[in-house]
C-alpha cells in the first residue's frame, strides 16, 4: 500500500507539515472529545451548576479524583468514549478527508486475511502473556540514576494517577458495567487507536522515511508515550509493535484493531471474573508468579506463531 516511498529533500518538510497538520486534528478532536465528554458527566452525574466558581471546582475535582464520586464509572466511561471517538477516529477521518484527500476504507487495500491469520494473532497475544509480565516487572522496577530524582518522582505520580483511573475503570459492579468498559475500553480503543496509530501515524513514518522497521518503532514508541504510564512503557512499544507488524504484513486495519480489540478485552474479562469470584487467579498479580524460565519459553511460542504469520504473508 504505502511502497510509493517519497525521497529527496523535500520529504523532510512534507513530513513534518503532515505532522503538524496530523497534531492539528489531534488537538482539535482532543478539545472537542474533552468538552462533550465533559457534558455527559455533568448530565450523567448530576453537578449543580447555578454556581459557576462551585462548578467548575466540582468539575476539576471530579477530573482529578473521580474514585470519591459516587457513579463515576460511568461518567469517566462516557468521558472516554467520547474523548476516544473524537480525538482518534474524528481526528484520522478529518487528515485523511481534508489532508490527503482519502478515505478510512483506503487504509485497507487488501481483503481480510484469512480466519488463521486473526486466530495465530490471537494465539500469539495469549501465548506472550508471561513474557509480557515478566517485562512488565523488569519495566516497574527501574530506578532513574541520580540527578533524576525530580523526573522519576513526576513519572511516579502521572503512574500512580493512571492507576487509580484503571482501578476505577476495572471496578464493575454490574454485567452492564462490564459491558460497557468492552465497548469503551475494548471497542473504541481499539478502533481509534489503530486508525490514529497504525492507519494514519505508521504509514506516514513509512511513506517519508522510507523503512518499514522505522515507521513500525516510531509509531510504537509515540503510541506507548502519549499513555502516559512511563513504568510500562516497554511492554506497550512491543505490543504496539506487533500490531505494527500485522498491518504491514498483511495491509488490513481490521487485523490489528482486532487483536488489540482481544488485548484489551481480555484483561477486562478477568478482571471482572475475579470480582465474580468464578477464578481465584488475581490478574493484578500475575507478574509476580511469573518465572524467568516461563517467560523464555513463551518467547519461544511467541517467534513461532510469528513466523507462521509471516510466512502466510509471504504467500500473499
Amino acid at each position: 500500500m504505502e511502497e510509493n516511498y517519497i525521497s529527496g529533500p523535500a520529504r523532510w518538510f512534507g513530513l513534518f507539515s503532515k505532522l503538524l497538520s496530523l497534531f492539528g486534528f489531534f488537538l482539535l478532536g482532543s478539545f472537542l472529545g474533552q468538552f462533550l465528554g465533559l457534558v455527559a458527566v455533568v448530565l450523567i452525574m448530576e453537578f449543580p451548576s447555578t454556581n459557576v466558581a462551585e462548578f467548575q471546582k466540582l468539575i476539576l475535582d471530579f477530573m482529578a479524583n473521580p474514585e470519591k464520586y459516587h457513579g463515576a464509572f460511568k461518567g469517566m466511561m462516557a468521558l472516554q468514549w467520547f474523548v476516544s471517538l473524537f480525538t482518534f477516529v474524528g481526528g484520522s477521518w478529518a487528515y485523511l478527508r481534508f489532508i490527503e484527500k482519502r478515505s478510512l476504507y483506503e487504509l485497507s487495500p487488501i481483503d481480510a486475511p484469512s480466519w488463521r491469520i486473526f486466530s495465530w494473532a490471537i494465539i500469539s497475544l495469549l501465548v506472550s502473556i508471561p513474557m509480557m509480565e515478566y517485562i512488565i516487572q523488569w519495566n516497574q522496577s527501574i530506578v532513574l540514576p541520580a540527578g533524576y530524582e525530580e523526573l522519576e518522582a513526576w513519572m511516579r505520580s502521572s503512574e500512580d494517577n493512571m492507576a487509580r483511573l484503571t482501578k476505577l475503570l476495572l471496578h464493575f459492579e454490574t454485567p452492564l458495567d462490564f459491558m460497557t468498559a468492552i465497548a469503551v475500553i475494548a471497542g473504541m480503543a481499539a478502533i481509534g487507536e489503530e486508525l490514529f496509530f497504525r492507519g494514519v501515524l505508521q504509514n506516514l513514518f513509512e511513506r517519508y522515511l522510507g523503512n518499514v522497521h522505522v515507521a513500525v518503532w516510531l509509531s510504537a514508541a509515540i503510541f506507548s508515550f502519549i499513555h502516559f504510564q512511563f513504568y510500562g512503557f516497554l511492554p506497550r512499544m512491543l505490543l504496539g509493535a506487533f500490531f505494527g507488524y500485522l498491518y504491514i504484513w498483511f495491509r488490513n486495519i481490521w487485523l490489528p484493531i482486532l487483536a488489540h480489540f482481544f488485548n484489551n478485552a481480555w484483561t477486562l474479562a478477568l478482571s471482572y471474573l475475579h470480582q465474580e469470584k468464578l477464578i481465584d487467579l488475581d490478574p493484578e498479580q500475575v507478574g509476580d508468579m511469573i518465572p524467568w524460565w516461563s517467560a523464555a519459553v513463551s518467547l519461544l511460542f511467541l517467534i513461532y506463531y510469528i513466523r507462521l504469520m509471516y510466512q502466510q504473508r509471504e504467500e500473499l
